[in-house]
């Protein structure tokens, strides 16, 4: 399916937004102390949403590199002499 990773894509800021929420809710019931409190409570969920939303944008980012790798490969390939040598546009 070729939609599919812009699907997964559209859906990991949900995914995300609830994995930190949950998180934040978890920590901020548990008794830390005051001091690393406030740090923990702001970058551990971001922590926690990172990891859920990866696996969802991982395949839109492996799509688009594999075509920008094609285009690099179809460009090269047009540049190249009939003998394989890069055409730097100098005449012999």
């Amino acid at each position: 399916m070729r939609s599919l990773p812009t699907i997964l894509l559209i859906l990991s800021l949900p995914a995300g937004a609830i994995a930190y929420a949950v998180a934040a809710r978890v920590l901020a019931a548990l008794p830390l102390p005051e001091g690393a409190q406030g740090f923990l409570v702001l970058f551990a969920p971001l922590f926690v949403a990172g990891l859920v939303m990866l696996p969802l944008l991982i395949p839109f980012f492996d799509r688009k590199a594999k075509e920008d790798l094609a285009a690099h490969a179809r460009a090269s390939e047009s540049t190249t002499n009939g003998d394989g040598d890069p055409g730097d546009g100098k005449q012999p």
